[in-house]
C-alpha cells in the first residue's frame, strides 16, 4: 500500500477505526505477544510506535489528533485518561477504545471504553458473583445516561472452555449518575476463557437539554473467569 493510498484510507475511515489501523501499521505481527500488558492495554513501545507513526507527514491532521487522544487514554494522561485505581477489581480491557462522533454536546467526539470484570468482585456494585463476567462501557466526557435509549448496547460472548454463549444487554444501573454515561451488565459465563464482541450505542443527556445518540464501532476482547 502506497503512502497516497494510506492517506486516503485514513481520511475515509471512521474515527473509531483509526486506532486499529495505526496499531497494525506501527507494530509488526511478530511482536503481538509483547504488544499488550496484563490488562490488555498496548505497552509503552507500542504507544511510542503509534506516536511516531502519527508524526509522519502523510497522516491527515485530524487523524493525528485522534491518535494522540487514544495514546493519552491508555497512558492515563491527557483528557480523558485511564488511571488505574488502587485496590480495584481485576479487569480485562477490550482490545482498543472506540471514538464516537457527534457525542459530547451532540457535536464533539467521545472516547468509549469497555472493560470486563471477572467475578467474584465487589465492584462495580452490587458486585459480580463467582463464575460470572461483568461488562462496563463508559462514554468518556459525556453527561449522564438518558432514560430512553435509541438502541441497545450489547455484548455477545462465547466461553471457549465450556461452550456457553449468550448476549448480554448493558443498561444503566446507577454508575456515574452525573456522567460520564456508563452502562453495565453481567453474564453467567461459567469459568474459562471468554471471547467478547461489544456493539450498539448509548443515548446520553445534554447539559442544555435534549439527548445525543452515541454509536460505538464494534469492540472485541477476551477475559478469563477463574
Amino acid at each position: 500500500m502506497t503512502r497516497h493510498s494510506l492517506r486516503n484510507s485514513f481520511r475515509t475511515l471512521g474515527l473509531g477505526a483509526v486506532a486499529a489501523v495505526a496499531v497494525s501499521l506501527a507494530v509488526p505481527a511478530s511482536a503481538s505477544a509483547q504488544s499488550l500488558d496484563e490488562l490488555g492495554r498496548p505497552t509503552e513501545p507500542v504507544l511510542q510506535a503509534i506516536e511516531n507513526l502519527s508524526e509522519q507527514q502523510w497522516i491527515p491532521e485530524e487523524s493525528r489528533g485522534t491518535i494522540a487522544r487514544l495514546v493519552g487514554f491508555f497512558r492515563g494522561s491527557g483528557e480523558p485518561g485511564t488511571p488505574i485505581p488502587e485496590n480495584g477489581p481485576v479487569i480485562a480491557q477490550f482490545a482498543y477504545p472506540t471514538i464516537m462522533e457527534n457525542c459530547i454536546d451532540g457535536e464533539q467526539t467521545a472516547v468509549g471504553a469497555a472493560t470486563a470484570v471477572p467475578g467474584p468482585a465487589g465492584l462495580p456494585l452490587p458486585g459480580i458473583p463467582g463464575g460470572q463476567l461483568g461488562f462496563v462501557f463508559t462514554a468518556l466526557g459525556t453527561e449522564g445516561v438518558a432514560p430512553q435509549q435509541v438502541q441497545p448496547m450489547t455484548v455477545d460472548w462465547f466461553n471457549i472452555n465450556n461452550g456457553r454463549r449468550g448476549t448480554t444487554v448493558l443498561s444503566y444501573n446507577g454508575i456515574n449518575e452525573g456522567g460520564p454515561a456508563t452502562l453495565n451488565g453481567v453474564a453467567d459465563t461459567g469459568q474459562g476463557q471468554v471471547l467478547m464482541l461489544l456493539q450498539g450505542g448509548v443515548t446520553t443527556t445534554l447539559a442544555g437539554g435534549g439527548t445525543s445518540n452515541c454509536v460505538s464501532l464494534p469492540l472485541v476482547g477476551s477475559a478469563f473467569v477463574p
